[in-house]
C-alpha cells in the first residue's frame, strides 16, 4: 500500500493556476543550481500519473537523492505559495500579521498603530472578526490605545475587543448552523420520510427566528442559507428557492473591495437554480445561468483548486439538470465528453453529493437516447458509492440500472438487483410503498412472457403507480428519472 502522503507534490504541482506555475517555474529557473528540480516539475504537470521509474532512470538518480528531490521541491513550492499577489487574500492578511508582530516587538509602534488600522479595516470587512479579535489582543497587550493625545483610552480598546468576539461567535454560530443544516438535508430530499422533523425543527433555532439576530453581512447570509437548505431538504422547493435568492441578493446589496464573494454567490445562485429545476423550472436557468458563466470568468482568475473543482462541477449539474429537462439529448451528446472529462479531473476535489448527481445525470440522458450500455456503466459507478450521503440519487440510481435491465433483456441480473435495491433502500429508510410496488412490479416480468403479457403487466404497474406519483410527496422519483414515461412506453396505445 502506498503512504497516503505519496501523490502530495503531483496533487499540489496539478492544483496551481497557469499564473502561479509559471512564477514559480520562472523562479527556478533563475537558481543557479543544477535544473533536475525544473525537470521533475515539468515532468509532474505534464500528465495526472508520471512514471516515477522513468525519471529515475532517465536522470540516473538513486532512490534516496529522488525522494530528497521531491521533498526540497515540495517545500520550496510551499514556500512560494505563502506570497499571495491577491491584495486582500487570507495568506496577504496574515502575512501583514506577522509583520505587525515583528514592529511590536521591536517597539516601531507608529508604524505598528497605522498597520494595525490598516488590517482592522481589512479584517472588519472580510467579516473575518477572528483576525480582529487578534489584532486587538495585541493592541491592548502593547497599549497601544494608552494616552493618545493626552487620554487615557485602554478601556476603549477593551470594549472594542469585546465587540469583535461577540461578532465572531456571532458568524461563527451562523457558519456552523447552516453547515451542520447543509450535511444533515441530504440525508432527506423527500417529504415521505417520517423522521422529517429532526430537519424542520431547526426553523425553530433561536438563530433563525428572526434576520436581526444576525450581526454582520455574513452572518445574515449565513442566516438565508440555513434556511434554504431547510425548505430543500423537506423538499419546499419554493421557500428554498426564495431564501437562496435572498442570500445572493444580499451580498449584491453589501459588496465589498476586500471581501471575495465568489463561493458564496455562486453557492446561493447554485441552489436558487436547483431549486426551480426540482420544480421543472426552465425559464429561471435561461435567466440566470449567463450571470453565473459570468461570475465564473470574472473570478478565475482567483480559483485555487477546491474551489476551480466545486464550481466546474456543480455548474455541470446544472446544466445536466437543464438538459434532463427539455429533454434535449442532441446538445448533451454535444457536450457529455467534457462533462466526464471535468468529472475526472474535479470529483475528487468536490462535495460527493454534486460528484453522484454528475453520475445519475449523465446515466439518465443517456438512458433517454437508447444508449443502455453506456446508461448501465454511469448506474454501476452510482451503486458503488454506498456511503454516499445523498442516498435519494443512489435510490434512483438503483431503480433506473433495473429499468436498463429490463431493456437490455438481462432478467438474470433483475432477480439479484432487486432484492440488493431494496436491501439498501430499507436501510436508508426510502423503501417506500412507490418503490416496492415498482421494484415487485419490474421482477414479476419474467422474460418467457409473451409480449401481450408483459404489456399487460407493465399497463397493471403503470395504473399501481400513476395516483402515488401524482402526490406531490411522490413525484420525486419520476422527476429524476422518468419513471411513468418509461412505463408508458411499455404499453403503448393499447
Amino acid at each position: 500500500m502506498s503512504k497516503s502522503e505519496e501523490t502530495d507534490l503531483t496533487l499540489l504541482i496539478h492544483s496551481l493556476s497557469p499564473k502561479v506555475y509559471n512564477s514559480f517555474k520562472r523562479n527556478l529557473n533563475l537558481k543557479s543550481e543544477p535544473k533536475i528540480k525544473l525537470k521533475l516539475l515539468e515532468t509532474i504537470r505534464k500528465k495526472k500519473v508520471y512514471n516515477k521509474s522513468a525519471f529515475i532512470k532517465k536522470h540516473k538518480l538513486a532512490s534516496l537523492k529522488f525522494n530528497t528531490l521531491k521533498f526540497d521541491l515540495f517545500q520550496e513550492l510551499i514556500e512560494h505559495l505563502k506570497i499571495s499577489d491577491r491584495k486582500f487574500s487570507d495568506i496577504n492578511v496574515y502575512n501583514e500579521l506577522i509583520e505587525l508582530e515583528v514592529l511590536l516587538k521591536n517597539a516601531l509602534y507608529t508604524k505598528a498603530k497605522r498597520k494595525l488600522s490598516k488590517l482592522k479595516k481589512i479584517a472588519t470587512e472580510k467579516c473575518d472578526f477572528d483576525i480582529c479579535c487578534l489584532l486587538q489582543k495585541k493592541a491592548v497587550e502593547f497599549r497601544l490605545f494608552n494616552y493618545e493625545k493626552g487620554k487615557n483610552s485602554f478601556r476603549e480598546g477593551v470594549t472594542e475587543l469585546e465587540n469583535y468576539i461577540r461578532l465572531s461567535e456571532n458568524l461563527n454560530s451562523y457558519k456552523l448552523l447552516a453547515e451542520e443544516i447543509c450535511e444533515l438535508h441530504y440525508q432527506f430530499l423527500d417529504k415521505r420520510i417520517k423522521n422529517r422533523d429532526e430537519l424542520l425543527n431547526y426553523n425553530n433555532n433561536p438563530l433563525l427566528q428572526d434576520v436581526s439576530k444576525a450581526e454582520s453581512v455574513l452572518s445574515v447570509y449565513f442566516f438565508y442559507r440555513a434556511k434554504s437548505f431547510i425548505y430543500m431538504g423537506n423538499n419546499d422547493f419554493i421557500e428554498g428557492k426564495r431564501y437562496s435568492f435572498l442570500a445572493y441578493e444580499h451580498l449584491n446589496n453589501n459588496p465589498s473591495k476586500y471581501r471575495d464573494d465568489f463561493l458564496l454567490k455562486f453557492k446561493a445562485l447554485n441552489n436558487y437554480l436547483d431549486s426551480s429545476m426540482n420544480l421543472m423550472e426552465t425559464s429561471p436557468f435561461e435567466k440566470i445561468h449567463p450571470e453565473i458563466l459570468k461570475l465564473i470568468d470574472n473570478n478565475k482568475h482567483n480559483f485555487n483548486a477546491i474551489i476551480k473543482s466545486f464550481s466546474t462541477i456543480a455548474n455541470d449539474c446544472l446544466v445536466l439538470n437543464y438538459l434532463w429537462i427539455k429533454k434535449d439529448v442532441n446538445r448533451f451528446l454535444e457536450i457529455v465528453p467534457q462533462i466526464k472529462k471535468n468529472y475526472d479531473l474535479h470529483s475528487e476535489m468536490t462535495g460527493p453529493n454534486f460528484s453522484i448527481e454528475v453520475l445519475l445525470s449523465i446515466a439518465r440522458m443517456y438512458f433517454l437516447n437508447g444508449m443502455l450500455k453506456e446508461a448501465n456503466y454511469y448506474c454501476v459507478m452510482i451503486s458503488d458509492k454506498k456511503t454516499n450521503p445523498a442516498s435519494l440519487i443512489i435510490s434512483c440510481g438503483n431503480i433506473l440500472r433495473i429499468m436498463i435491465q429490463h431493456d437490455l433483456g438481462d432478467h438474470q441480473l433483475i432477480s439479484h438487483l432487486v432484492p440488493t435495491s431494496k436491501y439498501f433502500l430499507k436501510s436508508n429508510e426510502r423503501l417506500f410503498n412507490l418503490e416496492k410496488s415498482i421494484l415487485n412490479g419490474l421482477h414479476k416480468i419474467k422474460p418467457y412472457y409473451s409480449e401481450p403479457e408483459k404489456r399487460k403487466l407493465f399497463k397493471e404497474l403503470y395504473a399501481e403507480v400513476y395516483d402515488k406519483f401524482n402526490q406531490a410527496e411522490d413525484s420525486i422519483l419520476d422527476k429524476k428519472i422518468g419513471i411513468l414515461d418509461w412505463l408508458k412506453s411499455k404499453i403503448g396505445n393499447k
